[in-house]
């Protein structure tokens, strides 16, 4: 009997082993890890593969789906999935981290594959930063969830037969009820009470999207919904008729004994259909499921317990650190992310994008650029397409004067996004001029004017043409001037003592660097005086009538243009009236001062 028993128990623990035995399928956009079967696993990231292609191909960003980290993890019956469930009515459902983009799901039968392209219609919008309604949200997911590849194609509104059947057997929701349901509404959350509002968000979608009068004018729907107006509003702007109108023609949409569908192009390469299948780790099955639960409302306490038992188990893991870390940050310590982050780097983290998030954190913490080009050169190599990485490490690098290392980061941008332009032209501009590079450096100078957007954007970039004019004017030439002005580290020339009357002399130094990316202003005046009663010789101006004050603090590393021989002496007290022009950083924080003097024209 005793011998029975001791059988008997090594059989239900070799079941529950076997039950709950993980694997990892990896695609070139998509990682599960999943109870289910191999077979079931890869057939189901084929179909994920084939949604991403179709939304690559169809969507106004074509790189928003490429970019996604997307993460799946797929149980294989209801009790596995019970402990994540996001609430009573939920399938499967899509969740956005710092870390990770997450679906996660029930199942992954055959029967469910619509249940991808819904989830991952939800992905797709949220990185497009689309704001859109509940049921405009919900009512995209379930068409493009119609997704059927066909060979070469795809194809989308096919009716389902789920929705229909709700919609004729249940009483509708009205328009202002519609509209108005939010993410904590009963209508969104309930199961009693969920299948009306999909089913009806997903016929009004369907029909704006596909029907003959109304899919012409989806994209200004779309437009106009996405800048934030109600719903009501909208359908006026786009289709010139209110709720009631457009719920009526819903109801003769439905009568029809067919709709409409639409047919593209779907042609992937045999590669991203073909998945590496490994067995999952116990560390990193846990180690995924603590950062689900730390990306969930409400479970980040439980997250933090199980990465402080996988920290014990494994001290010296970046993996770890780097989840820890993600925690911190989403619990508003950043000072604490930071810290995680810095172990998980040193400890070989091969993550570009935590090592992108963790120079984020270093730059909002004003940590010098020696300590956060190493990182953002690693992150590079890990992640050579990203253009976020590039693009800080570009500004980085030009705050440690590695003028052609920056250019080089920044032309791995082939496009920049509108709100980064002004900085990514004016950047490039300023590395020309120091590379002597003066023909690109006016052209990017000019491009940056264009995509200003503010007074002082805009001033920036004129000065910076206002230099370029100055030296083209030097009767040295440009060459000469460029080379001049090129050099990483200003070097001063020998000075020697002067006798006779008190003066101070302003001179061309061999190797003058303009900061051009501080806040440097310019302006036009005449000299009125120099005041030597102080320690720092103070230079009066008189400019548009009004008197500004600049002091001399460094008058042997002063640049001086259109003069020959490149120096000029100013005596102290009143000066001989003449026009001057001055290249000067503001001095807030001294009274009476306007501005250390950087560059004097003449």
């Amino acid at each position: 009997m005793l011998r029975l028993l001791a059988l008997l128990v090594l059989v239900l623990c070799a079941h529950a082993w076997a039950a709950e035995h993980w694997i990892r399928v990896k695609t070139p956009h998509f990682e599960m890890y999943t109870t289910n079967g191999e077979r079931q696993a890869a057939a189901a990231l084929e179909q994920f593969e084939k949604v991403r292609y179709f939304f690559l191909e169809s969507s106004p960003s074509k790189s928003a789906p490429s970019d996604a980290n997307v993460r799946i993890i797929a149980f294989r019956s209801e009790k596995e999935y019970k402990p994540y469930r996001l609430n009573g009515g939920a399938f499967a459902y899509y969740l956005r981290s710092r870390k990770v983009d997450y679906i996660v799901m029930q199942d992954i039968s055959s029967e469910h594959y619509q249940t991808a392209a819904h989830e991952y219609t939800h992905l797709i919008v949220e990185h497009l930063g689309l704001k859109l309604p509940v049921w405009l949200n919900e009512g995209l997911a379930d068409l493009y969830s119609s997704l059927e590849p066909r060979g070469s194609q795809a194809i989308i509104g096919r009716p389902l037969a789920g929705r229909v059947e709700v919609l004729q057997t249940q009483r509708w929701l009205d328009p202002g009820t519609l509209f108005a349901v939010k993410e904590d509404s009963p209508y969104y959350n309930e199961s009693d009470k969920m299948s009306i509002f999909y089913a009806e968000s997903w016929a009004l979608t369907h029909m704006l999207a596909l029907g003959k009068e109304y899919h012409p004018y989806f994209p200004k729907f779309i437009s106009a919904i996405a800048a934030g107006r109600p719903t009501e509003e909208c359908l006026k702007i786009a289709y010139g008729k209110g709720p009631a109108e457009v719920f009526k023609d819903l109801q003769g949409y439905l009568r029809q004994s067919s709709v409409q569908g639409a047919i593209y192009n779907l042609k992937l390469k045999t590669a991203e259909l073909e998945p590496q299948v490994s067995d999952a780790s116990d560390f990193d099955v846990q180690l995924a499921l603590a950062d689900l639960l730390a990306a969930r409302p409400g479970t980040m306490a439980e997250a933090a317990q199980r990465y402080a038992e996988l920290a014990r188990e494994h001290p010296e893991n970046a993996d770890v650190e780097e989840s820890l870390g993600y925690l911190a940050w989403q619990q508003g310590n950043k000072t604490k992310a930071r810290e995680c982050f810095g172990q998980a780097f040193a400890r070989g983290s091969k993550s570009g994008e935590m090592m992108l998030h963790y120079a984020g954190l270093m730059q909002e913490a004003q940590m010098p650029a020696e300590q956060i080009v190493p990182v953002l050169e690693k992150a590079s190599e890990l992640k050579p397409d990203d253009r976020d990485i590039w693009f800080d490490l570009g500004m980085e690098q030009m705050q440690l004067k590695q003028w052609g290392a920056a250019r080089g980061a920044l032309t791995h941008l082939k496009t920049v996004p509108q709100e980064r332009a002004f900085s990514f032209f004016s950047a490039l501009a300023f590395c020309d001029l120091q590379l002597k590079e003066t023909k690109e450096a006016r052209a990017n100078a000019t491009v940056a004017k264009q995509y200003a957007s503010t007074p002082a954007q805009t001033a920036q970039a004129s000065q910076m043409l206002d230099y370029l004019d100055a030296m083209e004017r030097q009767p040295t030439g440009i060459a000469a001037l460029s080379a001049a002005t090129a050099q990483a580290v200003p070097a001063k020339p020998e000075t020697q003592e002067l006798s006779g009357e008190p003066s101070h002399r302003v001179a061309t130094r061999d190797q003058p660097q303009i900061q051009w990316m501080g806040d440097l202003r310019h302006v036009e005046g005449v000299a009125k005086a120099l005041a030597c009663e102080s320690k720092v010789p103070r230079l009066h101006v008189l400019v548009e009538g009004k008197e500004m004050v600049f002091e001399l603090a460094d008058p042997q590393g002063i640049v001086v243009r259109n003069i020959k021989g490149g120096q000029f002496d100013f005596h102290c007290g009143a000066q001989k009236p003449m026009q001057i022009g001055i290249f000067y950083v503001p001095q807030p924080g001294r009274a009476g001062v306007d501005g250390a003097v950087r560059e004097l024209v003449f």
